[in-house]
């Protein structure tokens, strides 16, 4: 049985969604799933899917004995269960595919709980917990002692109205300590209504500003998270874990570790070194590539750029850019009108989001520079400033909580979705 399945890939999740076509070189954003455009008047209704299971993903210095995880998957809206199930049980990534919405949309959002491979006498349940959302009823909120969870081989779609705009995060809310450190998490955001007016020379905002002071020219989602190698063999051995003698070995981006933050968003067409493979010990043949989601930041000189960053680990993380100063204008999808600041170190606790902007600086040869298939960079460093969380279980090299900014001296094309990536 092959153990990477066919099914829908990121490009089929964007068209299936409304996005279109990413381009022949444009690797699209971290599972980016909306179905109206921006600018439009009318409300309109926005139709995703995920599918819950299990399966394992590579860190660096366990390359041959990956990790296990539980994850999110985006699948067909039309899809059966069973389907699914042929198609995805035994196969999760993480982090899970980024949302985004808009503002005062109707959002319809289909859980499938495939059930586990590794753990067949796990018989979890699993929820989708829109974190810091303002929902009137607590049916659709994903906290299984106040709703509904999802059983094995049953759907549930949840149905939301968001009338704030921002940057949220998403997990599962069933056993919750231990399916969010498993890898359930991801980010969703709320594009406002003023997104597709001109202000201040923008079309695109982080905010309902009113004077184009939250516009930006790109964004890119990054989730923030620990993996601690003691909770995750422990439900692949059926062994328990202490979570107050957490330790976590691996700190990560979008559920990767430098340099892995660095490659692009996974998709088939890339070049074998350009995906990260996954051996599946539950399937033989092809690997998984389960880690889909790059940290990576691609910008052009004078680019103002959105970070939407949210930790969904258990650690406070401190995160610095070197060389470029970072301007929070937005705090737990809140817009920080007379309250935004300058800094070089963001402190960012859990379940904690952040809106950051910064202007990406004139390309230079005469700094650190890199090269890659989209020609000459400037290379700045989006990192943890505690040096010990930017290694990874004794592998060599710097790694852990770290990505890069780069700034090219030729343009790349304008940014269609989320996070997106060029190779």
């Amino acid at each position: 049985m092959n153990s990477q399945p066919a099914g829908v890939g990121r490009r089929d999740f964007l068209k299936a969604t409304g996005l279109g076509a990413l381009g022949a070189l444009a690797v699209g954003g971290v599972g980016a799933g909306l179905v109206r455009g921006t600018g439009a008047a009318v409300a309109a209704t926005t139709t995703l899917a995920l599918a819950a299971t299990d399966g394992y993903v590579t860190v660096p210095g366990r390359e041959d004995d990956p990790l296990y995880i539980f994850g999110f998957i985006p699948v067909s809206p039309t899809a059966t269960v069973d389907q699914l199930v042929t198609q995805y049980k035994g196969h999760a990534r993480t982090s899970a595919p980024t949302l985004d919405v808009k503002q005062n949309d109707d959002i319809k959002i289909t859980l499938t709980n495939l059930g586990l491979v590794q753990r067949p006498d796990l018989v979890d349940s699993h929820t989708v917990h829109w974190h810091g959302f303002d929902i009137p009823s607590p049916l659709n909120d994903g906290v299984p002692e106040v709703s509904v969870a999802v059983p094995i081989g049953k759907q549930l779609t949840y149905f939301y109205r968001p009338h704030r705009e921002g940057t949220y995060m998403y997990h599962c809310h069933f056993e919750d300590v231990e399916h969010v450190q498993m890898g359930m998490t991801g980010i969703v955001f709320v594009r406002p209504l003023q997104d597709g007016t001109t202000l201040g020379g923008f079309s695109r905002f982080a905010y309902n500003d009113g004077d184009g002071s939250t516009g930006y020219h790109r964004h890119f989602a990054i989730l923030l998270n620990e993996f601690w190698a003691e909770f995750h063999d422990g439900d692949r051995d059926i062994q328990e874990s202490i979570p107050t003698d957490y330790d976590p070995e691996w700190f990560v981006l979008n559920g990767r570790c430098y340099p892995q933050t660095t490659l692009p968003n996974d998709d088939p067409s890339l070049p074998a070194a350009l995906r990260i493979a996954t051996p599946n010990p539950n399937y033989d043949g092809a690997p998984d590539y389960s880690l889909p989601n790059s940290a990576l930041v691609q910008v052009n000189p004078g680019d103002r750029v959105l970070l939407r960053l949210a930790n969904l680990g258990y650690q406070q993380h401190a995160m610095q850019l070197p060389g470029i100063p970072m301007h929070v204008i937005g705090q737990d999808a809140s817009l920080l009108r007379t309250t935004a600041y300058w800094t070089n170190t963001l402190y960012i606790g859990p379940g904690e989001a952040r809106d950051v902007l910064f202007d990406a600086p004139a390309y230079s040869a005469l700094r650190p520079s890199g090269t890659d298939g989209r020609g000459n960079y400037n290379v700045y460093y989006f990192k943890n400033r505690d040096w010990r969380r930017l290694s990874s279980l004794g592998a060599p090299g710097p790694s852990g909580m770290m990505t890069e900014v780069r700034v090219y001296q030729n343009p790349l094309p304008a940014q269609t979705v989320v996070s997106q990536t060029y190779v």
